[in-house]
C-alpha cells in the first residue's frame, strides 16, 4: 500500500530553515525529510500512550543531544565528569518513570506506589552522587563542586542522630 503525498508549503523564519539543515534527524538528509520525520515524532508524542518504554525513549531523545555535546567537549579538552555522567545515566528512568506512571484517575493506593517508584529513583540517583563525594578527587572537572553535598551530608548526620534517639 502507497502512502499519499501531499505537497505542502509553508514560509519560516531564517531561524527555522538554519535549524532545520543543521539538524541531524535519523535518517533524514532533506529539509522535507526532516520535517516528515519532525512531523512523526510529534504525532507520536501527542497520540501515543506514555507507557514507560515510550517515556524512557523520548526522554532519552530529549537528552542526547546534551550528552554528546558533553562527551564531545571532554574528549576535546581531555576531562571527565562522572557527576554528569551518573545524571545522564539515572535521569531518564527517573523521568520516565513520573512521565509514565502518572495517572490522574489515580488513587490513594496507586499514587503511594508511584511515589515509592519514583522514591526509589530518587534514592538511587542520591546514591550514586554521594558515592562520588566518598570518591572525591577526579569525579568532577572541578572537585570542588562536591562541596554542594556538604548540606546534604549534614542534614544526613541529622536524620541519623534522630533514628538512633
Amino acid at each position: 500500500m502507497s502512502v499519499q503525498r501531499i505537497p505542502l508549503s509553508v514560509r519560516i523564519s531564517q531561524e527555522d530553515a538554519d535549524f532545520i539543515s543543521e539538524v541531524r534527524i535519523g535518517d533524514a538528509n532533506t529539509p522535507s525529510e526532516k520535517i516528515r520525520e519532525l512531523l512523526k515524532q510529534a504525532r507520536l508524542a501527542h497520540t501515543q500512550e506514555q507507557d514507560y518504554a515510550g517515556a524512557l525513549a523520548s526522554v532519552e531523545r530529549f537528552l542526547q543531544a546534551a550528552k554528546h555535546h558533553v562527551l564531545q567537549a571532554e574528549q576535546a579538552h581531555g576531562v571527565h565528569s562522572s557527576v554528569l555522567a551518573r545524571l545522564f545515566e539515572l535521569l531518564p528512568d527517573l523521568l520516565a518513570t513520573l512521565i509514565a506512571d502518572a495517572d490522574a484517575d489515580a488513587d490513594k493506593q496507586a499514587l503511594q506506589v508511584y511515589e515509592e517508584k519514583v522514591m526509589r529513583r530518587i534514592v538511587r540517583l542520591t546514591d550514586a552522587v554521594l558515592q562520588l563525594a566518598v570518591i572525591g578527587k577526579g569525579a568532577a572537572y572541578d572537585d570542588n563542586v562536591l562541596k554542594h553535598l556538604d548540606n546534604t551530608l549534614q542534614l544526613a548526620q541529622v536524620v541519623a542522630q534522630r533514628q538512633a534517639a
